[in-house]
């Protein structure tokens, strides 16, 4: 190791030290923040109201002290972060597949929305048919959104389901100011190497931090998507039974026309088996009558 390397160790070591220093500072100063709102904790759950407390969303805004001794406040995401879906299943009278599928596209639509995926398939007699549509709208018509899709058929299955990231989110803002502090401390320490060996070492670790910037970066972006748009699915299946058959007339028609297709049947299957007995019997007994009247005429002579 030559003299440049110690000279430039104990330089590397302090601006990371520096850039450790100042997320730790952030963490810290957002943890009492958090605290001093009495029930924060036992009401963490409970969805904050726009204009109120941020400390139930995010934390308090973050604060790090700068080269000059000033505090900078971070930013803080608004309210709380949710992801939303819901599976919804509508019966739709028979004949009305495509219609009802029409209008809830059409609905997604309107509220600025984009199908993700969507798939039909038929019963046996090819005339039934049960199909799913999948699609994302944006979250702050997802009630709305809901109610209009209700509206197009008899709803059978509601579901809807929440999942509230808003920890997950500021945990993740917090590694990534970490990882840009030690990420521009290393771009500094750069302009200072003064031997290939340096340079090398610094290139190394900023490839790592930047990294996990990228990584850090990608789901925040998944979040934020993720929360500023609802997953819906809606299942829409065709009644199997018409309408106008309150009393079951038309199902005891159709029930008995099919007890005498299949009474013919039946008769048919047992001639088809018989016929060939009937033929056979049939020229047995033409050829009886053919041969025996010649056969009395013989004996009859021989009698006399």
């Amino acid at each position: 190791m030559n003299a440049k390397t110690l000279l430039i160790a104990p330089v590397l070591l302090g601006l990371l030290v520096a850039a450790a220093c100042a997320g730790a500072g952030t963490n810290v100063a957002s943890a009492p923040a958090s605290s001093t709102s009495g029930s924060a904790q036992g009401n963490a759950a409970a969805p904050a109201q726009p204009g109120g407390d941020s400390t139930r969303a995010g934390g308090a805004p973050a604060r790090s002290a700068g080269s000059s001794g000033d505090v900078i406040t971070q930013p803080v995401p608004e309210g709380p972060r949710v992801q939303r879906s819901a599976q919804v299943t509508l019966e739709v009278p028979d004949g009305r597949f495509d219609s009802a599928l029409n209008s809830v596209i059409a609905v997604v639509e309107q509220h600025k929305g984009y199908i993700s995926g969507s798939q039909a398939q038929a019963d046996g007699s090819q005339r039934l048919r049960t199909g799913q549509v999948s699609f994302q709208v944006p979250a702050v018509d997802f009630e709305t959104v809901i109610g209009e899709i209700r509206k197009q058929g008899t709803p059978q299955n509601i579901s809807i389901s929440g999942n509230d990231v808003s920890q997950q989110y500021v945990d993740l803002q917090a590694r990534l100011r970490n990882a840009e502090a030690q990420r521009n401390a290393m771009l500094a320490l750069m302009q200072q190497a003064r031997s290939v060996n340096d340079t090398i070492q610094i290139q190394n670790q900023l490839g790592q931090v930047t990294g996990q910037i990228e990584q850090v970066n990608g789901q925040i972006q998944y979040i934020d998507h993720s929360t500023t748009f609802a997953s819906v699915a809606v299942t829409i299946r065709e009644a199997a039974a018409g309408p106008g058959d309150e009393w079951g007339i038309q199902t005891a028609g159709s029930q008995a026309l099919h007890n005498i297709v299949n009474v013919v049947a039946v008769l048919i299957v047992v001639v088809g088996s018989l016929l060939p007995v009937l033929v056979v019997v049939g020229a047995a007994w033409f050829g009886a009558r053919r041969i025996w009247p010649r056969l009395r005429l013989r004996r009859a002579p021989a009698a006399e």
